[in-house]
């Protein structure tokens, strides 16, 4: 008879979940992934591999997990690269340049001045560095992981959505056949993670955001930019156009209708937009947690010791990528619990 059991289970096939799946392959356990072939956040948002420049000085620990990580992934994303090898941030003024460069030089991030004059398709700004970012195809990416997670000792991800049970008297969850048993149960699911866990009745404080962003064919630009002051507009090279992405207000987007206003508002500010009909609005999903306190590098909860505000939960942690350049960070944090 066929033993089908496992040490892990890794419910999500994003990102996050092939990392973990194959970093926990690496340290010889047996692992299985499991995912509903819906693209997950990191593949339908915006798509660039940070260095962490852009979060260094409000960010720090999330801005120095992406540095210390973000080689892992160059031999993935380089196949994936869309436009120049490193990007642009850019400074309206020069009073806010400071802060940057002293976080930078903190982190130890890799950032250059060049001249502004020679700063892309925008009027030259006052301040302009070169950084190690750049845009990649999600798609691309993910299907190199995949490859590498078979590579690892991964089989295939199973094809099915995952249905949590908890059994209130042992606190053990159990997931649905076809799903193989297992030992420990991970959970790495993105924005459909505080679905699964409400509702298998275990108590999170875990929530969803909608972010949005804007592609528009047409236009060109090197490489990634951003604006690191003033409206903070995020432009990337995507295939036959561009990204465009602004911070929300408050924390928040508003309609469809407000939030392609307020983008195509910003292409006028830059000189990036004729007035195209074809500006098309996107939106995408985070999953975050409602604390402020949380590390915004990674979130690794060990639901057998749950902090507050979890139910316990005697063989399931979850994990959530604060980008996903800092998945591997998120696969080692978990194999810190496991192993």
């Amino acid at each position: 008879m066929i033993d089908d059991s496992i040490d892990v289970l890794v419910i999500g096939s994003g990102l996050c979940g092939l990392t973990i799946a194959v970093t926990l392959a690496r340290h010889g356990l047996r692992v299985r992934c499991l995912g509903d072939g819906r693209p997950g956040a990191s593949l339908a948002n915006f798509g660039q591999l940070h260095s962490g420049a852009v979060y260094a000085p409000v960010l720090p620990a999330l801005s120095t997990a992406c540095w210390e990580h973000r080689d892992r992934w160059h031999h993935l994303a380089r196949p994936a690269q869309f436009g120049e090898a490193t990007g642009l941030a850019l400074f309206h003024s020069a009073d806010a340049v400071q802060r940057y460069l002293d976080a930078w030089k903190q982190i130890g991030i890799d950032a250059s001045e060049v001249d502004p004059r020679g700063a892309g398709k925008f009027p030259p700004p006052a301040a302009a560095f070169r950084i190690p970012d750049y845009s990649v195809n999600m798609s691309i990416l993910n299907a190199g992981l995949v490859d590498l997670a078979r590579a690892s000792g991964v089989p295939d991800v199973q094809g099915n959505t995952a249905v949590l049970r908890r059994d209130p008297k042992s606190t053990l969850v159990s997931i649905a056949s076809p799903a193989p048993r297992s030992r420990m149960v991970v959970l790495a699911a993105g924005a459909g993670t505080p679905t699964l866990l409400s509702n298998a009745g275990i108590r999170h404080t875990l929530h969803n955001r909608r972010i949005a962003w804007g592609r528009q064919p047409g236009l060109a630009v090197e490489g990634v930019t951003y604006w690191l002051d003033g409206d903070l507009l995020a432009i990337s090279p995507d295939r036959g156009g561009i990204r465009v992405g602004l911070p929300g207000v408050k924390g928040g987007y508003g309609t469809t209708a407000e939030e392609r206003a307020r983008l195509l508002e910003a292409l006028d500010r830059h000189r990036l937009h004729q007035s195209r009909p074809d500006f098309s609005l996107i939106w995408g999903t985070v999953c975050e947690p409602t604390s402020a306190h949380a590390d915004p590098s990674s979130l690794v909860v060990d639901l057998r010791q749950p902090p507050d505000g979890w139910t316990p939960t005697g063989n399931l942690l979850v994990a959530l990528p604060g980008k996903w350049t800092t998945a591997w960070h998120c696969a080692d944090r978990v194999v810190d619990a496991l192993i």
